[in-house]
């Protein structure tokens, strides 16, 4: 066979770097790439003329292709919630586009699809199947629907597969394609083949159609590596090897829903390689925290009809992540803390501060003299805080005068000092559904002596908790020894609720949930390791597992 001389494509062809040699298949590399090998293995794969077949660099390549067709002579129809490569391509390329809410629980609103294609010709209508965020697979019947009723106004259905793999129904790739010309599949190998790095994807469709992706395309878009990998991968072995493990995902999918739905968490209904769960307000900042300290990374929206929404990625293994969720959603344990979170202690407590600074310095101080020492750090006890706020007035006391001062007037003879000023904080019905909860242990973890923190209990009708006063442990508070007390008790899958540093320093030393309670110190709450700062206790309510 001859050998030519390549001075075709200014390819450095007759002088190759030495490098070329020393990479695994690496003699081809000198030349620029070529994919119609690949596209013809694709085709065989699929019973296709390789002209139906065209490889992208990654599916994205392919979604802008679309997205410049759709520029030149269509209209976009995009069902939400839409994977983000696509609602980016609305805005980056300011397409005439047409977004069809979602029903109320997420799922692509059939109806109003269909109508909106019947009513708009010469469209491009983009379904993901099974759907990026949700996991939706929508039924067969109405896919089929959605493709007449376009081919009816001359549209195409752009079908994006990218998790076909992982659902239990196959690809429509045998059972539509020869049927419509107006169809076109995205495949890759991003996802089951666990291959996201070397940018594969392709579709599939009529040659009219792909012809027209191919003409807008670069002619050498995948690197020769990429194809390589990529013929490895389709190897009857490493095809094989694929399928077992998304059998093995679609099991732990199944066994992770399963615990989800027995807590009464809402998961949506998925076919792919992850789950889209609703929490409540909040929480879905709270758990996408707490999990990346713990070295688990999820997806959290915050946009439109996605907001409080969590997306996980089922794992090969799955005994950490479940550990984590039964954590952070329905733990064994919540500490709370009792002044500033349960009860209002800013005309008890801090008036009892001014009173025994002022008594004992002949000085006023302010509120926001308290606050700057609270927010600080290290002075979760107010006879501590009101001795440092001598000190700086130049007042050098000893902490067993200022709290005898203290405790006389916060006291008074008779529990008629400020003590009588405190209010609740926490609402009736969040008090009775912890008195009522069987399956989670509460328990009050305060800087409160014995005694006060007993009496605070009762004020508040919590019975029967547990309680961690400062008379209980030898470490206050930022020390979490009050909450591993507790965790040796019942369980180490605990929250903590407070509202100020020393609490959340607490909540993190313990690995416990870090719930900050109060607007006003959110900044410093979070800056102290909260995994979310709630307006009050009373939101924790809708975050509790229902009664069983």
């Amino acid at each position: 066979m001859q050998t030519y001389l390549k001075l075709d494509f200014n390819e450095r062809s007759d002088n190759t770097s030495p490098l070329v040699d020393s990479l695994p298949d690496g003699k081809f590399y000198w030349r620029y790439p070529q994919r119609q090998s690949l596209e013809k293995r694709i085709a065989e794969l699929n019973q296709l003329s390789p002209k139906q077949v065209l490889c992208t660099n990654g599916g994205d390549e392919a979604i802008m292709i679309l997205m410049r067709l759709i520029k030149e002579e269509r209209e976009l129809i995009l069902p939400l919630p839409a994977f983000s490569q696509y609602t980016w391509g609305v805005e980056s390329w300011k397409l005439n586009a047409k977004l069809i809410p979602a029903n109320q629980d997420l799922s692509i609103n059939i109806s109003t699809t269909l109508s909106t294609i019947q009513n708009t010709s010469n469209s491009v209508t983009v379904i993901t199947r099974p759907n990026n965020p949700t996991g939706e697979l929508i039924p067969i019947n109405d896919l089929i629907n959605i493709i007449e009723t376009a081919q009816k106004n001359n549209g195409w259905i752009f079908l994006d597969e990218a998790y076909i793999e992982f659902s239990e129904e196959e690809s429509v790739v045998n059972s539509l394609l020869s049927l419509y010309d107006n169809l076109i599949i995205l495949r890759t190998l991003s996802k089951a083949y666990g291959l996201a790095g070397i940018r594969l994807g392709y579709i599939l469709g009529s040659e009219k159609i792909i012809n027209q992706f191919t003409s807008r395309c670069m002619p050498f878009n995948i690197p020769q590596p990429s194809l390589q990998i990529a013929e490895l991968a389709l190897e009857k072995n490493n095809r094989k090897e694929m399928q077992d493990y998304c059998q093995s995902i679609i099991n732990n999918r199944k066994k992770i829903i399963n615990f989800l739905q027995s807590i009464n968490i809402t998961v949506m209904p998925s076919e792919a390689n992850f789950i889209l769960i609703q929490l409540p307000n909040n929480q879905a900042q709270a758990m996408r925290s707490f999990l990346q300290k713990n070295g688990v990374l999820v997806r959290a929206f915050n946009e439109n009809e996605l907001a409080n929404c969590i997306r996980i990625t089922i794992p090969y293994t799955t005994e950490k992540l479940l550990s984590l969720l039964k954590h952070t959603l329905c733990p064994d344990l919540i500490c709370l803390d009792m002044d500033g979170v349960l009860i209002d202690t800013s005309d008890s407590y801090d008036t009892t501060i001014k009173a025994t600074v002022k008594q004992l310095s002949g000085k006023e101080i302010n509120q926001s003299e308290i606050f700057q020492l609270k927010d600080a750090g290290g002075f979760n006890n107010d006879w501590v805080l009101t001795q440092a706020l001598l000190e700086k007035q130049n007042i050098k006391s000893n902490l067993n005068e200022v709290t005898e001062v203290f405790q006389k007037l916060y006291l008074g003879e008779n529990n008629d000092g400020f003590v009588a000023n405190e209010k609740p904080l926490i609402n009736n019905s969040l008090v009775s559904k912890i008195n009522d909860c069987q399956q989670t242990n509460f328990a009050i973890v305060t800087g409160r002596p014995f005694n006060e923190a007993q009496a605070g209990q009762n004020f508040i009708n919590l019975e029967k908790l547990e309680l961690v006063s400062l008379d209980d442990v030898e470490q206050p508070k930022p020390s979490p020894e009050g909450i591993q007390k507790l965790q040796k008790k019942f369980s180490n899958f605990s929250w903590m609720c407070g509202d100020n540093p020393d609490d959340m320093q607490a909540a993190n030393a313990s690995n416990s949930l870090a719930i900050g309670i109060g607007e006003r110190s959110a900044e410093i709450l979070y800056e102290a390791g909260a995994d979310i700062v709630l307006k009050d206790i009373n939101e924790l309510e809708a975050w509790l597992c229902p009664i069983k």
